[in-house]
């Protein structure tokens, strides 16, 4: 009876672990993530080296609970120019592309090295979400820009 018992807990062992498991998520009717051919993205970069006066700039995302997301952003000059300035986009994966679903607006200082901004913003749940933000100064009649992107969360069903 033993070896019975043996033979019967080593067949169901075996076919336990040749089941592929399968996780809920998978299940879900929800976007898949994004790919992960994407480039990898940093909360903080610098910029051109040749730029003569943006430095440095970055954004993130963060989850602040209810639904709700914060988005931030911040740009860095290498001294004190005409203008400075920073716009944050949040975006949404659809499971193909990501879609623009709220533009901040600028966060712009005159005569200043930096500025900085953050906004919440109510969210679906269920979607991966990233922060894009645009960068740039001038000084004079020298324009320079540049655009970072966060990482991406995924922001819960309740």
């Amino acid at each position: 009876m033993k070896k019975v018992v043996m033979s019967f807990l080593g067949l169901a062992l075996f076919l336990l672990f040749s089941v592929p498991f399968v996780s809920a998520q998978s299940l879900d009717d929800g976007p898949s993530p994004p790919p992960d051919d994407e480039p990898l993205l940093s909360i903080s970069s610098l910029f051109d080296p040749n730029y003569k006066f943006l430095y440095n700039g970055g954004t993130s995302v963060s989850h602040i609970g209810n639904s709700k997301i914060s988005i931030s952003g911040y740009s860095t000059a290498k001294q004190r120019v005409d203008t400075i300035g920073v716009q944050l986009t949040l975006q949404r994966w659809t499971g193909s592309d990501w879609v623009d679903i709220y533009r901040s607006p600028k966060a712009e200082l005159s005569t200043s090295a930096n500025t900085y901004t953050e906004h919440e913003v109510t969210v679906i749940p269920g979607y991966y979400y990233r922060s894009k933000s645009s960068h740039w100064t001038l000084h004079g009649t020298v324009k320079e820009t540049g655009t970072l992107y966060s990482g991406f969360i995924l922001i819960p069903d309740r």
